[in-house]
């Protein structure tokens, strides 16, 4: 079971749950998990405008699903005030955005009780385009300063496990010169490095999970500390 499902069916019963940055592109949503979960309320909030198809598309998705209410918040968590909920639940964001210590912050004045947070990661030995890169624990690659033959070999890792393009900069939203475009990837952390970020950013690690094998992807239940 992907741990994300795991973790939400493991705490969400009876509680109110946000999916912070679920909509895109509609599939990618736990709205439907936390309900089949048993969660007491649902709310979605992302940085789409209220124009964007997608939230028509995620209305359908959840009533064939059989999904009542769900509050759709189109906003900037950057920007927006909200309450708290008992779990709050954020995957695919963290290496959108240019403050990634930041967002987990503000996660962390959201949540009651329990945030999963899922990030793409990096390994800390990896092979691709015919050569090899080694990284330390603690490291974070800043996607935009990549250049030469470690981009050429990240960018093939990421490829050869089927995530992509991860150093396209969506130079139609100004690249990384915007940063406010969240669309391209800004950060990837090591899994090590992803665990500090949450720990600095006022959570303890509950449990943890690797979604890929070979660490390119990581999913943490956490819980604020006190």
């Amino acid at each position: 079971m992907d741990p994300r499902e795991k973790f939400i069916s493991r705490v969400a019963r009876g509680k109110s749950f946000i999916d912070v940055g679920g909509l895109s592109n509609v599939i990618y949503e736990r709205i439907t998990s936390a309900h089949r979960a048993g969660a007491s309320k649902l709310s979605l909030l992302d940085v789409e405008p209220r124009t964007c198809p997608w939230w028509d598309g995620m209305r359908k998705r959840l009533d064939e699903n059989g999904v009542g209410p769900c509050e759709f918040i189109s906003a900037d968590i950057n920007d927006k005030e909200l309450e708290r909920f008992d779990v709050v639940h954020s995957s695919g964001v963290l290496y959108h955005l240019p403050a990634p210590i930041h967002y987990i912050r503000k996660l962390r004045n959201i949540t009651h009780e329990y945030c999963i947070l899922t990030s793409t990661t990096i390994g800390t030995h990896i092979v691709g385009g015919g050569g090899e890169l080694t990284l330390p624990d603690g490291a974070v690659v800043f996607i935009p300063g990549l250049q030469g033959e470690a981009k050429g070999i990240i960018e093939a890792w990421y490829r050869d496990g089927g995530y992509g393009e991860v150093a396209e900069p969506e130079s139609s939203f100004g690249g990384h010169s915007n940063l406010e475009n969240y669309y391209p990837n800004w950060f990837v952390p090591t899994v090590a490095a992803f665990k500090a970020m949450a720990v600095s950013g006022g959570f303890d690690i509950v449990d943890e999970e690797a979604i890929d094998p070979s660490h390119r992807a990581y999913s943490l239940l956490l819980k604020p500390s006190s």
